[in-house]
């Protein structure tokens, strides 16, 4: 029969179990390793990484083995980096596709609404720009769309619909300064335009979080403001769709 080896206490009050010696160190043990775990719960990763290390070696579990928890702490750099790029190559093909779909649309509607006199469409890399005529929209000095352009807008409207791609309105004025008791100046005639169309082309189903309307005056003009006829030029709405 198995005899019970036991330990009389430091104090003489009695005496205790072997085991239980090792069962409190034990304990004490575990709990400095919880304690480790939470002091370092906050700091970044690398220290967290270099901490479980050190306690791994010291319980001799240094070994790598798949599906330990470094593993999962770190995952898998270089995959994500090719998801990643991945993920960006095909969001480039279908904005690419898009500009492709839209320079056909805008292009058809072009020639549909007879405004090949009065607009262009440019293709560019990574975008597509329309560029429309001033007196094809707006009488001088005028900010109402005139009836005449109405059509065209419509199918513009239509073709841009087609495309989850950003809109920028743009306006566009000669030199000569503009000042009258609602407008005073070219940058009021160019802003108003452009919010104008772009109001327009909410208004037949372009979702508004695409759409956005500035005025540029006569600061970017396409010709010398030297003549009557590159004056008419320079006065201008244009449309930017790009990736």
């Amino acid at each position: 029969m198995a005899v019970e080896r036991k330990l009389r206490t430091r104090d003489g009050g009695g005496e205790v179990p072997a085991w239980i010696v090792t069962f409190a160190d034990l304990s004490t043990l575990m709990l400095t390793f919880f304690v480790l775990l939470i002091s370092f719960s906050n700091q970044d990763v690398v220290k967290f990484r270099e901490m479980l290390g050190s306690v791994k070696n010291a319980f001799g579990a240094d070994k790598f083995r798949e599906g330990s928890y470094q593993a999962a702490l770190t995952g898998n750099p270089a995959k994500q980096k090719e998801e990643k790029e991945e993920k960006e190559k095909e969001e480039e093909a279908k904005a690419i596709q898009q500009i492709e779909e839209v320079t056909s649309s805008v292009t058809k509607a072009v020639n549909d609404a007879e405004m090949k006199e009065n607009a262009e469409v440019k293709k560019g890399d990574g975008s597509v720009r329309i560029r429309v005529k001033g007196e094809a929209i707006f009488a001088s000095g005028a900010v109402k769309i005139m009836p005449k352009a109405v059509p065209f807008l419509k199918l513009l409207a239509k073709a841009l619909k087609k495309s989850r791609l950003p809109v920028i309105v743009e306006g566009h004025t000669d030199n000569i300064p503009m000042k009258t008791a609602r407008i005073r100046s070219n940058w009021d005639l160019s802003a108003l335009r452009a919010t104008v169309v772009a109001r327009y082309l909410i208004s037949k189903g372009v979702l508004p979080s695409r759409i956005s309307a500035v005025g540029y005056a006569e600061m970017r003009p396409i010709g010398p403001n030297d003549s009557k006829e590159n004056r008419a030029k320079n006065r201008r709405v244009e449309f930017l769709v790009q990736k």
